[in-house]
């Protein structure tokens, strides 16, 4: 903690950014705390899929100007408030407001579906789906999106799954790609695909592969990244890291200094110190462009 997309939250989102900072696609419900001490400002904004959000729309009879007036007495009540108790309590509450209001005026989002053309190209099942809308996002100026891919936790029928999870993962995502680099956005957007850890590379009674965090590989592309760059190997097995192992701390430098952060410099936190990336790793400098 925080999250990588948090950290890009704080230092890449405009102050006025039209949307939030930190978008996160996804068919599974779940939350984590991502932003930590940078505030609930720069936490994660979960989209299940393509759906849109309850509430977008102001209530039934309830007209714009009469929606500004209330929000106008509301923070009028947050700066009494934190008169005497100080900001820190009012932040999150306010912030909750203000992501709801960013997406409030960008409902159109949700109420278009995608042309049948992109369909086709990126494919009709949910990871294409929330791919486009990431498109979608990114070309309105979202600072940082990111979409999940589940179901590799194959510890029985590794194959089978593999395959179709695949068949959809490689085509979609070269789409994505394609339509970034015409775009002229990829020189502008790092592109990062990663897991939380590899599979055993011996396959189980199961016909499955187990859980695996010796050696795993990522992929990265686009802004500040020089292009076809391989960093290190495994062994023949693919037990093992035989060659220039690096591991998170050197990975989060690498991301924050491909998109021009500092990530040797301290967060600014009242009364603490606390560095944005870790002092004892180095970014990949073989993979900065």
């Amino acid at each position: 903690y925080p999250y990588v997309g948090s950290v890009a939250s704080r230092y890449l989102a405009p102050a006025k950014a039209e949307l939030p900072g930190y978008i996160h696609i996804s068919t599974r419900g779940l939350n984590d705390s991502t932003a930590a001490f940078l505030g609930a400002r720069h936490a994660q904004l979960k989209f299940l899929g393509v759906n849109p959000p309850k509430n977008l729309s102001l209530p039934k009879g309830l007209p714009p100007t009469a929606a500004e007036r209330r929000m106008a007495l509301r923070q009028q009540f947050n700066s009494q408030f934190q008169a005497g108790h100080g900001k820190a309590m009012t932040e999150t509450f306010d912030a909750s407001f203000q992501q709801a209001e960013k997406l409030m005026s960008r409902k159109t989002f949700f109420e278009k579906p995608p042309a049948d053309k992109d369909l086709e190209r990126y494919g009709k099942h949910d990871f294409g789906r929330n791919c486009l809308l990431a498109r979608t996002l990114l070309e309105n100026n979202a600072t940082c999106v990111k979409v999940t891919h589940h179901g590799y936790d194959s510890h029985a029928e590794n194959f089978n799954f593999h395959l179709e999870q695949l068949g959809e993962f490689d085509k979609t995502f070269s789409m994505l790609l394609d339509d970034l680099h015409e775009r002229g956005m990829l020189e502008s957007t790092l592109v990062m695909i990663y897991s939380e850890f590899g599979r055993t590379p011996k396959i189980n009674v199961r016909y499955g592969r187990d859980h695996w965090g010796t050696a795993w590989s990522i992929a990265l592309g686009g802004c500040g990244i020089q292009p076809g760059a391989i960093i290190g190997k495994t062994n023949e097995k693919g037990t093992a890291v035989a060659e220039r192992e690096v591991d998170a701390g050197h990975l989060f430098h690498t991301y924050l200094q491909a998109l021009g952060i500092d990530s040797t410099r301290d967060h600014e936190i009242a009364g603490r110190s606390v560095p944005i990336g870790d002092p004892a790793a180095q970014p990949i400098k073989e993979l900065l462009a």
